[in-house]
């Protein structure tokens, strides 16, 4: 087979294909899954409407409102993760690891005041809050049928070679991986050689950051009946993601020409956004609270950079060695919309002897939006832009979030615990996540400390990559996460 003079050197300055910006990455932009302080974590983050809890604040900005003393909190912590993975078709070769991230979930200031009549307190806070870590490891080893290959022949047809998207099967086209000897637009590889073959595959990828926000607040007292709140918030993200996937040919040469596969990509992430939360809570007795709160889409404006390599290694009669395809450097800027989420709870204060609260939020994510237009794009990406965006709607539908738990108070001390189950926000999935929260803490009139746990058990599954014409294997993941953190607070 004489594939080295059909090659010509191909390298697109354009790409025709954003992919960092999918469903998946609007989600990710779109969760929220805040630490909190260690006291509203260890009562399962269920202070919604209890407060005063500077972390609480995040979620029901009436909190503010709750403070009688002004107060300076700071929570430092860490985050422990345990994972296994393997390709459901091969259980055999599981593989295995953890990693651990230090975090610093929140630190903030309440300034308070009491101008009196109906008026009780007038309450200013300003802080910072972690909304999400973003740290993931993945690897896994296999062997299975179908390759990496499949998927960028499916992308590949119908274009001629000039417009291949410079950052995948472009680049597989001029590393090899794919060609077109009839010069039909229907691209060829050397696994359909071989389609019922199991190579091996094999993935290591690394993706950390997070989501950050720093907010002004503001939260009065009324009558002592109505807490009312409000806070203006700026998200910042920033996170990276690096993938080495590779496929071997294995010792019997079961795939003919074919030696082994390198894909290895780069996306950098960055962007600010704006949004605004809402709160009020009801107290109809002395010890019961109704609370509800609304906080209102973030648009983000974001910038991904990324650059991708393919390696392919192949021997016939021209070629014995890999062929390296690098892309260019990429970037690209844009807006994205996350959505509306509505929350409501309930306070019960058993006066000096501790609390039970609930909480119950609401998020439709199957209305998150990407917006290209932004940044003088114009309407460039337009087809892009619909597409993704169908995609989302497609994939994505509303979930609940659950949060219960409570503190039982002895003295200067505090035990504390609770539960929290978050639904899946996939349109064909409607299983709950569980996760289980304690803590303990000492309060005095001027000072308290306070120490939080949560463990959390989830279980995915993971596409290396997307075909619909061809087997495509499925990795399951199985992550452990613990939290740790311990949080100390000033009254003044």
């Amino acid at each position: 087979m004489n594939r080295i003079s059909t090659f010509v050197v191909f390298l697109s300055i354009f790409y025709t294909t954003l992919r960092a910006q999918t469903a998946t990455e609007a989600y990710r932009l779109s969760i929220s899954d805040p630490i909190g302080t260690a006291r509203n974590l260890g009562t399962g983050n269920s202070m919604f409407a209890i407060g005063p809890d500077i972390s609480a604040v995040g979620s029901n900005p009436a909190g503010i409102g709750a403070f009688w003393q002004s107060e300076f909190t700071i929570t430092l912590g860490g985050q422990f993760y345990n994972y296994s993975a393997a390709y459901t078709t091969d259980r055999s070769r599981m593989t295995s690891g953890n990693f651990g991230i230090f975090t610093l979930p929140n630190i903030g200031f309440v300034l308070t005041s009491r101008p009196g009549g109906s008026l009780v307190t007038s309450n200013w806070s300003v802080g910072y809050n972690r909304m999400a870590e973003y740290r993931r490891e993945l690897n896994y080893r296999g062997v299975t049928t179908g390759s990496i290959t499949d998927a960028w022949r499916e992308n590949a047809f119908g274009k001629v070679p000039d417009d291949l998207n410079g950052f995948e099967e472009g680049l597989a086209y001029t590393a090899g991986a794919i060609y077109d000897f009839e010069e039909d637009r229907e691209y060829e590889s050397d696994y359909q050689l071989s389609p019922g073959y199991r190579i091996s595959k094999f993935e290591d990828a690394h993706l950390e950051g997070g989501k950050s926000e720093i907010y002004i607040g503001y939260g009065a007292n009324i009558d002592n009946k109505w807490l009312v709140g409000f806070t203006f918030n700026m998200p910042l993200v920033n996170y990276t993601e690096h993938r080495d996937y590779n496929e071997a040919d294995g010792v019997d040469d079961g795939v003919p020409y074919f030696n082994n596969l390198q894909y290895n990509s780069f996306v950098n992430s960055t962007g600010y956004g704006i949004n605004g939360k809402f709160g009020v809570t009801y107290r109809p007795a002395e010890n019961f609270n109704l609370s509800f709160a609304a906080h209102t889409p973030s648009r983000y404006f974001m910038t991904d950079n990324y650059s991708s390599t393919v390696i392919y290694d192949y021997t016939d009669q021209n070629n014995d060695g890999p062929i390296y395809a690098d892309s260019p450097y990429g970037s690209f800027q844009y807006a994205m919309v996350t959505p509306w989420s509505l929350q409501g709870g309930i306070g019960i204060v058993a006066g000096d002897q501790g609390f039970i609260g609930a909480r119950l939020k609401w998020t439709d994510y199957g209305s998150m939006r990407y917006d290209y237009s932004t940044y003088q794009n114009g309407y460039y990406f337009e087809q892009e832009e619909f597409e993704v965006n169908q995609d989302i709607r497609e994939q994505y539908a509303s979930a609940f979030d659950i949060n219960i738990g409570g503190e039982i108070v002895l003295g200067t001390m505090r035990l504390r615990g609770g539960a929290s189950l978050t639904q899946s926000p996939y349109s064909n999935d409607n299983q709950f996540d569980p996760s289980y929260h304690a803590g303990t803490g000492y309060r005095s009139d001027f000072f308290y400390i306070d120490l939080g746990y949560r463990w959390t058990n989830q279980e995915d599954g993971y596409l290396p990559y997307e075909t619909n014409v061809a087997e495509q294997p499925l990795v399951q993941t199985d992550q452990n996460r613990h939290t740790i953190i311990m949080t100390a607070g000033f009254k003044f």
